[in-house]
């Protein structure tokens, strides 16, 4: 016969409530006489059946790709934020098409994914379908999307300020004296770029500038070294890069064409990567904020598991920072 709680509170010197609590696995014991319970039941006979423990929580993380370093940065803080919180993390890369992406977004949901953060994804492109996306939100599961905006979808959405990016890079090139200043960007299609030649133009023209040249190519070293050679082409004495990488594909794009940086034409760069500072010449550039920004993702995907887990629309945009090195100066002509 199965031994009675009466039976196992008398053998432990309990009350039935505590052996209740224990065998049930509920919280109000503390672990001495959680075993003293559990010691005596097994010498009276009864089976206890071992409770499942819980399993961690995780939270899926989808970047583009980790040969950028500002994405391998995101993924490393990330990482570092969910850890501290004891939550596990599995991570997606390399999703180049929207089925791509739709695809890791279905494996993290498969995986028991308790939230998803997804950085520069198709979110970022004006067109691009989100009918993956709301996959992910009608299971209920927080999405929190980094560095891009869709008025249509029920997300967190986590943006560095690219308008405050561009005002800061002006102001720091026009006290140098820079009239004639270029931008280098990418996929102009995207929320990040239009967003920053929005601001650019609105700039420009402020400062009686209309018309101010912009190149359009891609994030990458080659990107940046085509659009130095198109911008200087163009009479720039400076160039707002939209990333790190471009800004030093610019260094020698410009090198490529006898133009010496900073005496000729600066150049400025956006991210700070860690080795931002060890180019020739070392790179003044815009930071983003990646441990505040990946420590809000990882704020809101949690909060949002909580409650009904009903997603819900939120907007943050974050500051970053100019970093002043040694790839701008003053104007050509104007004193030093």
């Amino acid at each position: 016969m199965k031994a009675r709680l009466i039976d196992i509170a008398r053998e432990a010197d309990v009350s039935e409530a505590t052996v209740s609590r224990v065998l049930n696995d509920r919280p109000g014991v503390n672990e001495e006489t959680r075993q003293l319970v559990l010691q005596a039941a097994r010498r009276l006979g009864r089976q206890i059946m071992p409770v499942p423990e819980e399993l961690p929580r995780m939270i899926g993380l989808l970047v583009p790709d980790l040969e950028n370093q500002i994405f391998a940065a995101w993924v490393e803080r990330l990482e570092a934020e969910l850890f501290e919180r004891g939550v596990s993390s599995l991570v997606g890369v390399r999703a180049r098409t929207v089925e791509r992406e739709r695809e890791h977004l279905q494996r993290f949901l498969r995986a028991g994914a308790s939230g998803i953060i997804v950085v520069s994804g198709f979110h970022a492109q004006q067109s691009s379908p989100l009918d993956h996306y709301r996959e992910v939100t009608d299971a209920g599961v927080p999405l929190v999307m980094v560095n891009g905006e869709r008025h249509d979808l029920d997300a967190a959405f986590i943006s560095s300020d690219d308008v405050h990016a561009i005002e800061l890079s002006l102001a720091h090139l026009e006290e140098l004296g820079h009239r004639r200043i270029g931008l280098a960007v990418g996929d102009e299609h995207t929320w990040p770029v239009r967003t920053k030649v929005q601001a650019f133009e609105a700039a420009r023209r402020a400062a009686g500038e209309p018309g101010a040249p912009i190149a359009y190519t891609d994030f990458s070293y080659a990107g940046g070294y085509e659009a130095a050679r198109d911008l200087a082409g163009r009479g720039v004495t400076a160039i707002v890069c939209g990333s790190d990488v471009m800004a030093s594909g610019a260094l020698e794009g410009l090198r490529s064409i006898g133009l010496s940086t900073p005496e000729d034409v600066s150049v400025l760069g956006y991210d700070d990567v860690s080795w931002a500072g060890l180019t020739t010449p070392p790179l003044t550039t815009i930071r983003q904020s990646v441990s505040l920004m990946a420590r809000s993702a990882v704020r809101t995907v949690l909060a949002g598991g909580q409650g009904s887990r009903r997603p819900t629309r939120t907007e943050l945009a974050i500051r970053p920072q100019l970093i002043v090195r040694g790839s701008t100066g003053a104007a050509p002509g104007r004193s030093r």
